[in-house]
């Protein structure tokens, strides 16, 4: 085994931590749209969503019908796609969220060995498109906007909570563009280390930031921003999110590439304020951190697609579980990348040999 592959067995055989993620909960239910079906058993799906795009805006002003063809029926949200990760890593995962009111709903059933569910009621729907390069998500909120902190308090008890915020290593909390409550719910899990020993660091996913105005935006940055100097704040943005975001707060990028990303990141980081800023694509992933600089790992981009949505969430998972580690940040995007690619491929997380192999198949690590 060479030294740099030693490095990644090491860190992936001795990886330890407690990590908290919440709260969210999606029922997934994927479908694939035919475009040329030749038979009753027979039918080409829609490959790209360029395809689906096209064929809406050719047909404005009057009505689309397309087929859909069930693909699955499974978990999705943060807490459990990035969960999961961690689970398949051994750490078995604390996940707060929706996952059933009176018994867990049998999409999260796979994960009641391996992470430790807490349900706070049922979870929300998304129908998602899915095509080989991009997917499309359409999901009711109503129960992920119904959750607030008071629901959280109520359920778990003030004794239950301070057990389940204790000695945690890495907290996370994903998904602030669809959760309404995002702020309040965040103040309540920064409330539990008044005083006391904080996580090593949190970590975010804000998913779709043009969904909310700019107003809202700031206000939740400043609130994050707040707390940094306490625990080291990660946010972590796939390619149009990042888009967005230098958008938003006036940092120039000339391309999507690596080099280019990698340095309006670090822009981004000092007016952000924010620890960490970290950005996955199909084709590299980057980092700045104020502590350890920047850092970009390209990957090949993945042909043989089995699943992607859940695949930014995965990477997420990937990074977060490198960060329990003496990884420096270029080893733990090839960790994430890793996780990514193993997962689209195989439309499950990788275990530590998995994940072992997939590092080895790497042309950047």
């Amino acid at each position: 085994m060479s030294n740099t592959m030693k490095k990644y067995a090491d860190f992936l055989h001795n990886v330890r931590g407690k990590v908290l993620l919440g709260c969210d909960g999606f029922v997934d239910e994927t479908f694939e749209i035919v475009e040329v079906r030749k038979s009753q058993s027979e039918f080409t799906p829609m490959k790209q969503l360029r395809q689906f795009g096209e064929l809406l805006v050719a047909r404005a002003g009057g009505g689309v019908g397309v087929e859909l063809v069930p693909k699955r029926r499974c978990e999705g949200g943060f807490a459990i796609n990035t969960g999961r990760v961690a689970a398949f890593l051994g750490l078995k995962p604390l996940l707060p969220g929706l996952y059933g009111s009176q018994a867990i709903d049998p999409a999260f059933e796979p994960f009641t060995e391996k992470c430790e569910l807490l349900s706070l009621g049922d979870p929300a729907l998304t129908i998602a498109l899915e095509f080989g390069d991009g997917k499309v998500l359409m999901s009711n909120l109503e129960a992920v906007s119904n959750l607030t902190w008071e629901i959280f308090q109520e359920h778990f008890g003030e004794e239950k909570i301070r057990k389940l915020f204790a000695d945690v290593d890495i907290l996370g909390l994903g998904y602030w563009s669809l959760t309404a409550n995002f702020d309040e719910i965040f103040e309540g899990f920064m409330r539990q280390y008044e005083g006391g020993a904080a996580p090593q660091r949190m970590f975010f996913d804000f998913a779709d930031i043009k969904k909310k105005s700019h107003e809202s935006f700031n206000k939740s940055l400043a609130l994050i921003r707040s707390y940094n100097s306490r625990i080291p704040m990660t946010l972590s943005l796939n390619e149009h999110e990042v888009l967005e975001l230098f958008s938003r707060i006036g940092v120039d990028c000339p391309e999507l590439a690596p080099e280019a990303v990698s340095s309006a990141l670090t822009a981004a980081r000092e007016k952000t304020g924010l620890d960490e800023l970290v950005v996955h694509t199909p084709d590299f992933a980057a980092a700045s951190s104020a502590t350890e600089g920047e850092a970009y790992a390209v990957q090949d981009r993945q042909t043989n697609v089995l699943r992607l949505a859940g695949a930014g969430d995965s990477f997420n998972g990937g990074y977060l579980c490198a960060s329990l580690g003496n990884l420096p940040p270029k080893e733990r995007l090839v960790v994430a990348n890793a996780v990514a690619a193993y997962f689209v491929t195989h439309a499950n997380a990788p275990n530590k040999e998995e994940l072992l192999a997939q590092i080895e198949k790497a042309s950047n690590k």
